[in-house]
């Protein structure tokens, strides 16, 4: 050991040693023997992983969060993420942890500042739900650090609990009205495509006649394209490529649409539609219909919703939506007041038939022995 006691130095205990022709000369935080002998290893411990995984163990001081966040944002979001990701990740670094961490080393990011920084955010109102997606962020850019070798660990994130909030979703009578209350022309095509394919409104904003599949003998529409944020048309949300079929309403209101341009649905200048507007005007026939207002994604949660409940397998239901999980499918899957009604009352009814096939006694029901 090269724990030392240094008389020039009010005799302190200090460890000091080399490491691949290094030194390394530091003072002791706990100042006896032991401590000073349980420093040096954790020390050499610490460059030994430093060597294995690759990181420089003499580079000097990490960088403060704020000057690594810029890095990590060319490098790391720029690249990956689309522009709305973009958006948010700057948006929730500028105004949520940046002010709470940007002047300090990015080593310095332990469990408890953390857990710290979640009790202010709790304090200042904000809702589970959103301080975890800023902690989603921070938690990301702490991993990358770890990943590029800034880092020798990632702190550990304590998630909050999020209460389960029911979708929004019409469901087969409220979009009869809704498709009703729509004048027959482009808008009713567009709600009627939507609703009929389960299409986010990006998706349908980009789609193009090239696109669209009317006259084979399995109509169907291939989704590969998105409007985002802004304004630009690019791939996806998951960047992936799908076939959906077309409903014969569908079809029928898709034939009605004259073809002026490259895009289904563009404005006569040929340019894709503004989603502000076209929200504004479906609250408009939302209110006409004497339906909830709900937004272009409640169309896209009653596609999947209707699917789900006539007994389409969630593998199918999650290739028609597109999802890259089974998870983000699953929670169509819910069973409505009436279904469980109709369960309970099968099952507690008492000449139910039973799993097996046979009459269920209740005599059976007392037979067990008793606890």
């Amino acid at each position: 050991m090269s724990a030392i006691r240094r008389h020039d130095r009010s005799d302190e205990w200090w460890v000091d040693f080399r490491f691949q022709g290094q030194r390394i000369r530091k003072r002791s935080p706990v100042q006896t023997r032991r401590g000073a002998e349980q420093y040096e290893r954790c020390l050499r411990n610490d460059l030994v992983a430093d060597v294995e995984a690759g990181r420089d163990p003499f580079a000097g001081p990490p960088p403060t969060f704020a000057e690594f966040a810029e890095r990590w944002m060319r490098e790391y979001v720029e690249t990956r993420n689309r522009p709305s990701g973009q958006l948010e990740k700057r948006s929730r670094l500028n105004n949520h942890i940046l002010p709470a961490f940007g002047a300090r080393r990015i080593d310095e990011i332990d469990q408890a500042s953390i857990d710290s920084f979640i009790a202010a955010k709790r304090r200042a109102g904000l809702a589970p739900k959103t301080v975890n997606n800023i902690l989603t962020v921070l938690r990301c850019a702490l991993s990358s650090a770890h990943e590029w070798g800034i880092l020798r660990s990632v702190p550990r994130v304590h998630w909050l609990v999020v209460p389960e909030r029911p979708y929004a979703f019409l469901g087969v009578p409220e979009l009869e009205q809704l498709i009703s209350a729509t004048r027959p022309g482009y808008w009713r095509v567009l709600i009627t495509t939507i609703a009929g394919t389960g299409m986010r409104f990006g998706e349908a904003a980009a789609l193009r006649w090239s696109d669209v599949d009317l006259d084979g003998e399995a109509p169907a529409v291939t989704i590969g394209r998105s409007l985002m944020c802004t304004g630009e048309i690019g791939p996806t949300k998951t960047g992936r490529l799908r076939r959906v079929p077309l409903p014969a309403r569908t079809c029928d209101a898709l034939r009605t649409l004259p073809q002026h341009c490259e895009l289904v649905f563009g404005r006569p200048d040929g340019r894709p539609p503004r989603p502000q507007n076209c929200l504004r005007l479906l609250h408009r026939i939302c209110a006409r219909a004497g339906v909830k207002r709900v937004g272009w994604h409640a169309l896209r949660h009653s596609y999947a919703t209707l699917l789900c409940q006539r007994g389409v397998p969630l593998r199918n239901v999650q290739a028609l939506l597109g999802h890259t999980t089974i998870m983000m499918t699953s929670r169509y899957a819910h069973a409505s007041d009436q279904d469980l009604a109709q369960w309970v009352r099968r099952a507690m009814t008492p000449d139910a038939p039973g799993a097996d096939g046979h009459q269920v006694d209740t005599n059976e029901l007392d037979a067990g022995d008793e606890t």
